[in-house]
């Protein structure tokens, strides 16, 4: 095995990507490099200051925890503690089951993360866009935009409770195809059958992985790809045909207006000019011919000779889009129910599974889309044409629209007002801060939602949510000054030709202006965000360069930062926040 872990883990990817199977995982973990990774990506997190049932956290670590794990791992005694069971509200009033694990295990759990990632990841589908290096909601976004041209039907799906119903035998022999290792394996069942405490009481898992945990997203990557690699062979089963037959009433008008264009080229040639009674109402009906043909497909919608699906998953929801007939969209949906029900052992929950045409908005991923039926003519150049050409865009294409909900939503949650009836309010949980810490949650809370929304055909909407964050942020200053909004607004306006923002000094005593952020400011996305090539290597392993990284060659150092003594065992204590 190569010293150079890293190296290691690039052997392990090519092997994966040519369909080898992947031995000596285990052994693998040995390494003290992948460790201290491993510690340099989760110390910046601070719920990692919080203890757990195993009433540790990740301060005072020191290469001796690592190399007492290591041990522990050699002997075959490690052993995941229980994780503990916390339930935030999810947007529908629901809980969600979170699991949090202590310091140890989720250092383990993510060595055992970078190695099944460079497992799996090679080989996972260009379908599936969760939990993914270089992919996101976007990605999948825009695939449906790109891909969805000329479909008509959509089925909509999401497995009820995913997380807590992942059958643990089934897990374990669909990793056990590709991973040929006795010992990593067991450390895989140990990870996911090691309990849950709540409160004082201890629950055995059974089923399910922790929701939270490391190690989850990628199995459930791995459980699912069984989903996508079913998928892709009922698409290549289900697609026929190589075009679309042409419509029949679109080849009529054609042909009318081909016919009238010749008349008119052989009665110019017989009076050899284009002056001859007639020949202005022959062109005007070519006119007219030409606005109808606008309307009309030019290729047969419900061809029966033609067979298209598409298919995108992000996690556990997923969209399948067909061309065809209703009947084979209901009928794939049983079929897909089916596979998930006998092969991966995971029910379809019946409220989030729909059929439907695509005329009708369809939500995912906090989007609606649908097929956008405006049709609109441009010029456009072509290569082996001298001349601009027209030709019609938009027909069957698919639109990306920011649900009027969630702006609704986002200002109620955040404390804005209403958006409907532009009622402002002012935000009384910041008035404690200073302006300048008020101004950058606003910029921030909008920021966010923009960037997110920043694939919508109506991105535009959300100038009136800007316009409502920027009234209930002067209504918030003017509580804060004991003033009024009007002379607050005015104040902050003569800094930025009329927009809001304040003017703080710094250590050099020149203004420097903190603006409030506009939606002109964010331009909207142009293009699709297109998911890296399958060909290319997505998580390039530049680690092993590069050097060390800065908590790296800290702990290694293995010297006091406070004295400079070498002597004695080191630790690594965060530094927190002051409050705490």
């Amino acid at each position: 095995m190569a010293t150079n872990p890293f190296r290691q883990l690039d052997v392990i990817r090519n092997a994966s990507q040519k369909g080898n199977t992947i031995t000596d995982c285990y052994r693998l973990m040995y390494n003290k490099k992948l460790w201290i990774t491993a510690y340099a990506k989760l110390y910046p997190n601070p719920e990692n200051l919080t203890k757990t049932t195993a009433n540790e956290t990740i301060d005072g670590f020191s290469l001796q925890r690592i190399d007492d794990i290591i041990e522990r791992l050699k002997a075959g005694t490690f052993r995941f503690a229980s994780v503990r069971a916390v339930y935030p509200p999810k947007s529908n009033g629901k809980k969600r089951p979170l699991r949090t694990s202590n310091v140890n295990d989720k250092l383990v759990q993510e060595v055992m993360r970078m190695v099944l990632e460079n497992v799996y990841e090679p080989i996972f589908s260009t379908n599936s866009h969760g939990f993914r290096e270089g992919r996101s909601c976007h990605t999948a976004l825009s695939q449906i935009r790109n891909t969805w041209k000329g479909l008509t039907w959509c089925i909509k799906g999401n497995t009820k409770g995913f997380f807590d119903h992942i059958d643990h035998t089934v897990l374990l022999k669909l990793i056990s195809k590709k991973i040929n290792d006795r010992r990593f394996l067991l450390l895989i069942h140990n990870a996911l059958t090691s309990g849950v405490m709540e409160g004082w009481t201890y629950y055995k898992t059974c089923s399910g992985t922790p929701q939270g945990g490391i190690i989850s997203p990628i199995l459930a990557n791995i459980y699912l790809h069984e989903f996508d690699l079913f998928m892709e062979k009922q698409m290549k089963e289900f697609d026929k045909g190589k075009v679309r037959a042409s419509h029949e009433e679109d080849l009529k008008i054609r042909s009318a207006i081909s016919t009238l264009s010749q008349k008119i080229k052989r009665l110019d040639g017989r009076n050899r000019n284009s002056h001859w009674q007639g020949r202005e109402e022959l062109v005007l009906t070519i006119q007219e011919l030409k606005a109808k043909q606008v309307k009309v497909h030019s290729a047969d919608p419900i061809d029966k000779n033609y067979q298209r699906m598409k298919y995108v998953r992000y996690a556990d929801d997923f969209v399948i889009g067909m061309a065809g007939s209703k009947q084979s969209a209901v009928k794939m949906k049983e079929t897909s129910r089916y596979f998930l029900e006998k092969e991966l052992r995971l029910e379809l929950s019946g409220q989030k599974i729909i059929v439907t045409h695509l005329e009708n908005s369809i939500p995912f991923l906090g989007y609606e889309f649908y097929l956008w039926s405006e049709r609109r003519v441009k010029r456009d150049s072509y290569k082996n044409q001298k001349h601009l050409l027209k030709k019609r865009t938009l027909s069957g294409a698919i639109k990306l629209e920011i649900p009027e909900k969630k702006i609704r939503v986002f200002a109620s949650k955040n404390g804005y007002g209403n958006v409907d009836n532009f009622k402002i309010m002012h935000r009384a949980k910041l008035l404690n801060n200073s302006e300048l810490e008020i101004l950058h949650t606003y910029n921030t809370e909008l920021r966010g939602i923009a960037n997110y929304y920043k694939l919508a055909d109506n991105y535009h909407y959300l100038g009136k949510l800007f316009y409502l964050a920027e009234s209930s942020f002067i209504k918030t200053i003017a509580n804060k000054r004991k003033s009024t909004s009007r002379k607050v607004a005015n104040s902050m306006r003569t800094h930025k030709q009329g927009g809001v923002c304040l003017v703080r000094r710094d250590q050099h005593g020149n203004e420097k202006p903190h603006p409030f952020l506009k939606l002109k400011d964010l331009p909207k996305h142009k293009g699709a965000v297109k998911a890296d090539s399958p060909d290319i290597d997505i998580l390039v392993n530049a680690m092993k360069y590069s050097g060390g990284m800065e908590c790296e060659q800290r702990l290694l150092a293995n010297q006091c930062e406070v004295c400079g003594t070498t002597e004695g065992q080191m630790e690594a204590h965060p530094v927190g926040k002051l409050k705490t």
